[in-house]
């Protein structure tokens, strides 16, 4: 399931293994972190939480939960992040609906190193469906 801790478990075995990856954040002058924030999540409205760090001597690591800190941290809700997930593999072209926060320079910073480790830790996933959009009542 996507981001469950199986599935973050996979992606940081491919990360571990991988020398491209290491090579990618090998000239980085320090560690990176990135946070990745998903609001009103499958259980019970929980945040998804997940953090990814380049780093120069381990390459990269992926892990749920926030990091010690955060050079951006990216913010959006569950569900539009679904529907568009969905609508990337039915082949529509999106953008997904994050936004991020943070030392935005840290981006192009760390871009080769994030490109390479999208590359080798894409893990097809089950994207659940999802959920019925919900009416807020004004009381």
């Amino acid at each position: 399931m996507f981001m469950s801790a199986e599935h973050i478990a996979i992606m940081r075995w491919r990360l571990d293994a991988s020398v491209s990856v290491a090579l990618a954040c090998r000239d980085l002058d320090r560690p990176y972190a990135l946070s990745f924030v998903l609001t009103d999540g499958p259980d019970d409205g929980d945040d998804v939480r997940w953090q990814m760090i380049f780093d120069p001597h381990r390459g990269v690591c992926i892990d749920v939960g926030d990091p010690p800190h955060a050079d951006v941290t990216f913010v959006g809700e569950w569900p539009e992040v679904l529907d568009a997930l969905h609508a990337r593999r039915r082949g529509e072209d999106v953008i997904l609906p994050l936004r991020p926060d943070g030392d935005l320079d840290v981006l192009e910073r760390i871009a080769p190193a994030r490109s390479t480790a999208q590359r080798i830790g894409a893990v097809e996933t089950t994207l659940p469906e999802p959920r019925p959009t919900r009416i807020k009542e004004n009381r």
